[in-house]
């Protein structure tokens, strides 16, 4: 199966998973909506397979974590999948394998002004939707990883009025446990050309 094909039926998965706790939870995006979810992102072309996200909440203490598994494209573009949230998160572990570089990272991320972020986050923001102006909180926080170890924090809900609330420098992981060849390969399948006429951007994210 190709990294392709699988992030397609992933995502189909979890859209089918996220849409019944939803409906039994009640809580749908909208203007009044309590709803607030967590997403990851990666560029276009720099596809990552998140193996680890951790999220705490120090002032409540309660964790929790969230499966992710490739993540392919859109920068700054609010995810295919995501998870509501349990509580206010303040802490992050996340570990990902870069499949351009072929070098796993880990960053741990504490949002030192989250309670900040989450009255931004409750702010109606408008975007365009189908010739229409539509109106509903910025209620995703995005994590962003790109080549290099960057991790950009943004709150969204359209890529068009993201506000960037965080940036960090994620270390060089050396991950012995997980091999990651077949995919290597079949990533390089498939964005191979594009690597070798445009290379791995590593600054200006």
């Amino acid at each position: 199966m190709s990294i392709k094909h699988f992030l397609f039926s992933f995502c189909v998965l979890v859209l089918l998973g996220c849409s019944e706790q939803t409906e039994s939870d009640g809580s749908m995006p909208g203007p009044n909506s309590t709803y607030r979810s967590i997403g990851v992102v990666a560029p276009e072309h720099y596809d990552v397979w998140v193996d680890k996200f951790f999220i705490e909440s120090l002032s409540e203490d309660i964790g929790w974590r969230r499966p992710f598994g490739i993540v392919s494209c859109c920068w700054k573009h609010p995810p295919f999948s995501g998870a509501q949230w349990k509580a206010t998160p303040e802490l992050f572990l996340i570990r990902w394998f870069s499949f351009a570089e072929q070098q796993s990272y880990e960053a741990v991320i504490k949002l030192e002004n989250a309670d900040e972020i989450v009255e931004k986050m409750k702010e109606v923001a408008p975007f365009e939707s189908y010739g229409e102006i539509a109106e509903r909180p910025r209620d995703t926080l995005v994590l962003g990883l790109a080549p290099g170890g960057t991790v950009v924090v943004w709150i969204m809900n359209r890529g068009e009025n993201a506000i960037e609330v965080g940036r960090y420098k994620a270390r060089p992981f050396n991950n012995e446990k997980s091999d990651y060849s077949q995919w290597v390969d079949e990533y390089l399948e498939e964005e191979g050309e594009y690597l070798k006429e445009h290379g791995i951007k590593l600054d200006g994210w």
